[in-house]
């Protein structure tokens, strides 16, 4: 498995807790729940499971979870812009981030053949990534399902034969079942990006920081974005993701969410306090350490 993420060690976040409890979304073996096993890979954590992505802000923001693991974008089907909102509208801070390849296998109760299989369910996205296992065998009949992990769990409980699930070859082990055929996604380059994020009070920033989140909206004449393109460029801070995300009760209005590295700590400061005067409702989500981009 492909795995590009940050130093955890690096973090600086207050929670000492033991275990620390972190909110994913879905259940047991879900890619998050493989997303938050390896970030925090030295520390004892209890995942509690979220059925949605709101529902995971809520726990985090009530304090029922210590942090948050929350996918943001994806190598294939691009940005999760609502996530981007609750991102903004909870105000919590960012403390890592991690790319995971996601590998879908197909899965079946113990004994099962392909040949005996009849119905394949999984998260609509996951079956969409695997089409052309499924132009290979058309007897097949899909079956949409909220999570790729929550299919497996379900195809167990149920004792189904004659179905099969498309999940982690973490949720076949965690739910007892055997593993059919394995990567059967039809690209072998299908990365997601995790967040990992906490509330505000219990933020601070790394000590080996080089990426920024900030979230920023333009005065609305010509060149405004183009003078803090042209601020990044002075101070040699690079760009790495400019998402628009529309503005709620402000119909046809956006505020860019922008992605930023350097080299030299001061370059980002000096470019942060230039970026006061020419933008308005600036929001920044912290600084931590980037993880190295997946490269095919």
């Amino acid at each position: 498995m492909s795995i590009l993420q940050a130093n955890p060690l690096s973090l600086a976040f207050k929670p000492k807790v033991d275990p620390l409890r972190v909110g994913i979304q879905g259940v047991r073996a879900s890619f998050h729940d493989l997303a938050a096993r390896i970030f925090f890979s030295t520390r004892n954590i209890e995942a509690i499971q979220c059925p949605s992505f709101p529902r995971l802000c809520k726990d985090l923001r009530e304090k029922c979870t210590d942090a948050g693991v929350m996918a943001i974008e994806n190598s294939i089907a691009g940005s999760i812009l609502p996530n981007y909102s609750l991102l903004e509208a909870n105000h919590f801070k960012i403390i890592g981030e991690l790319y995971l390849r996601i590998e879908m296998n197909l899965m079946a109760l113990p004994g099962q053949k392909i040949e005996d299989i009849r119905f394949v369910q999984s998260h609509p996205m996951a079956l969409l990534q695997c089409e052309n296992f499924f132009l290979a065998h058309p007897e097949i009949k899909i079956l949409e399902g909220s999570d790729t992990a929550e299919s497996a769990e379900e195809l167990r409980n149920r004792n189904l034969k004659g179905y099969a699930a498309i999940a982690s070859r973490l949720a076949a082990e965690t739910y007892g079942l055997e593993v059919l055929e394995q990567n059967i996604e039809t690209n072998k380059q299908n990365y997601t990006r995790f967040l990992v994020i906490c509330r505000a009070e219990d933020y601070l920033p790394t000590r080996s920081a080089n990426k920024a989140s900030i979230r920023f909206e333009v005065p609305d004449r010509p060149g405004s974005l183009v003078q803090i393109l042209e601020i990044f460029h002075r101070y040699s801070v690079n760009m790495t993701k400019l998402q628009s995300v529309v503005i709620p009760e402000r119909p046809y209005e956006y505020s860019f969410h922008v992605d930023l590295e350097w080299k030299r700590q001061k370059d980002y400061d000096e470019t942060l306090a230039l970026l006061g005067d020419k933008v308005l409702n600036l929001i920044h989500f912290g600084v931590y350490t980037r993880c190295m981009r997946p490269t095919v």
